[in-house]
This record gives C-alpha cells, sequence and structure tokens, in this order.
C-alpha cells in the first residue's frame, strides 16, 4: 500500500484529478484544447493501463499536450511502452505533444529510447 498525496499547489490549479493505490493523475488545460497532464506516483505493469486509459482519454480533445512526469518515482517499462504508444497516437491525430520526465523516467529512458525519439523538455515552463 501506498500513502499517495496529490501536492496541494497541483490540486488547487487542477481541473481533472485522478487518484490510485500507486498513482494520481491531474490535468490543467491551459487553453481548450492545450492541456498540461501531470502524474505522480509509480507507474509499472501494475497499473500502466490505468496511466495509458487517462492520458488517451484526453487525445480527443487536445491539439498540444504536455505530459508531465517530473512527480513519478518508479517508471517500469510497460510504463515506457504507453508512453510510446502515445507518441504514435499523438502524430497520426496531428497532437503536439512533449514529455517533461523526472529522474526515474529519464534513467529509464537512457536505455529504453537511446535515440531520444520522444520530445521532452527540461520543464512544464519551457514546453
Amino acid at each position: 500500500m501506498h500513502n499517495l498525496t496529490l501536492p496541494t499547489a497541483r490540486r488547487n490549479s487542477a481541473s481533472n484529478i485522478t487518484e490510485s493505490d500507486m498513482a494520481a493523475y491531474c490535468t490543467k488545460w491551459l487553453a481548450p484544447s492545450s492541456a498540461v497532464l501531470s502524474v505522480f506516483g509509480e507507474i509499472d505493469a501494475a497499473n500502466c493501463r490505468e496511466f495509458a486509459d487517462y492520458v488517451f482519454l484526453h487525445l480527443p480533445h487536445v491539439r498540444e499536450l504536455v505530459l508531465d512526469l517530473t512527480g513519478v518515482e518508479f517508471f517500469g517499462t510497460a510504463a515506457f511502452s504507453a508512453v510510446h504508444t502515445l507518441g504514435v497516437r499523438a502524430a497520426g491525430e496531428g497532437i503536439d505533444w512533449t514529455v517533461v520526465p523526472s529522474h526515474a523516467v529519464t534513467r529509464l529512458l537512457r536505455i529504453c529510447d537511446p535515440e531520444n525519439a520522444l520530445p521532452m523538455e527540461e520543464s512544464v515552463a519551457t514546453a
């Protein structure tokens, strides 16, 4: 059992919050078709489907998407697969998107994405 709490600053500015045992997700709409999806906690094979469902639910409603993973403490290979699938779907739907990784995400991407194919930024502000 994990003791997961969405940071208060994110909770106050989010328009949609979903929490589970291992992760929390929140959406901040910057414009009608531009959103920041923030993820906190751990993403692995046990909750990868939940993570993917949350992200994919937003795709029909955005033209610009920032996937903020700075609050992710563990990022498994199943999570990488979900992000890769997001990239394929976003490209097919003409969505401009980027990932803002945490240290844990960056560590896995060094192995799974050595060519830096995923679009990444250092911070949400620069995205």
